[in-house]
């Protein structure tokens, strides 16, 4: 069997232009729907899009509902569902949008037909976005596309592993990344990312935002690079440093195969490795007593 999948990871501009968050908003949207239409000439299964996309370096009043809109139904969503919908493609459409009356970090569930299935809210935002209204989601979970199951994890979820790996319980083989992560250094950075591909046995697709041309790269820059991660922990695409888009084709019936792990044999390692745990030993991850309060440096 082969399921070969074309994941395409849009790296938008990691500026914005305009002097009004309407102005910046509307230069948000034409890069994201120009990107989206370049995934689907290219013939992309799913894309993902950088971590708010329609919204970073916006400030805005939260009552304002043109900026900060309907997540499923705004029109910043049904422009991206009409270019699904055209393309015939999947798409991770991460937002801070309006959900049940919260302001949330989300990312939306596209799918060909240009429905939104269903969203993942980011469990983990940082305190600077709670302080500024944003109310953090309560669950880790998956999305069936029609290539197989999916998860997204956003931005700070990466910096605790149980995020990918709940994910990855429930089934995902993909796991979406959309971040605006930076200042680690790099070196830190990828050996935490790579990590979490390999640990659970899934693809692992990097979506942030590119510099623009000719601008130096330095420390404390969006990391950049989007792109797909193997199972394996390779590299299999990368944006680089600019905006642009990055393209990998992978089968998900082609699993990362482990020689002598557990059996002393070649076998599939996510397999093994989920056969192997012991979760009744690891009641520390969920005790609720060992998570010290915050203290605002």
């Amino acid at each position: 069997m082969s399921r070969r999948v074309k994941i395409a990871a849009l790296q938008m501009p990691a500026w914005v232009e305009g002097d009004t968050p309407r102005e910046k908003k509307a230069f948000h949207l034409r890069h994201i729907l120009q990107g989206l239409h370049d995934a689907g000439r290219e013939g992309a299964d799913v894309v993902c899009l950088g971590e708010c996309s329609t919204t970073s370096h916006i400030q805005a009043p939260r009552d304002d509902r043109e900026i900060w809109e309907d997540a499923y139904a705004g029109p910043s969503t049904l422009q991206v569902a009409e270019a699904a919908r055209t393309y015939r493609m999947n798409v991770v459409l991460p937002v801070c949008a309006v959900l049940g009356g919260r302001l949330q970090n989300l990312a939306l569930y596209i799918n060909r037909g240009g429905r939104v299935l269903g969203h993942y809210a980011k469990v983990h935002p940082t305190r600077l976005e709670m302080k500024q209204g944003v109310v953090e989601g309560d669950r880790l979970g998956t999305v069936d596309f029609d290539f197989g199951r999916v998860g997204t994890i956003i931005c700070h979820d990466m910096s605790f592993p149980e995020a990918a790996r709940c994910v990855a319980l429930e089934g995902a083989e993909i796991i979406f990344w959309p971040s605006w992560w930076s200042g680690w250094g790099e070196e830190l950075c990828y050996a935490v990312i790579k990590s979490r591909a390999i640990d659970n046995g899934v693809y692992l697709v990097h979506v942030g935002f590119g510099a623009r041309d000719g601008t130096a790269w330095r420390p404390g820059m969006n990391l950049a690079r989007s792109g797909v991660i193997g199972p394996d922990g390779l590299i299999l695409s990368s944006a680089g440093r600019y905006a642009g888009i990055s393209l990998a084709s992978v089968d998900l019936d082609k699993p990362r195969l482990a020689h002598s792990w557990t059996w002393g044999k070649d076998q599939v390692f996510r397999e093994a490795m989920l056969a192997d745990r012991r979760p009744r030993v690891y009641g520390a991850i969920v005790d609720e007593t060992r998570v010290p309060p915050a203290v605002e440096p």
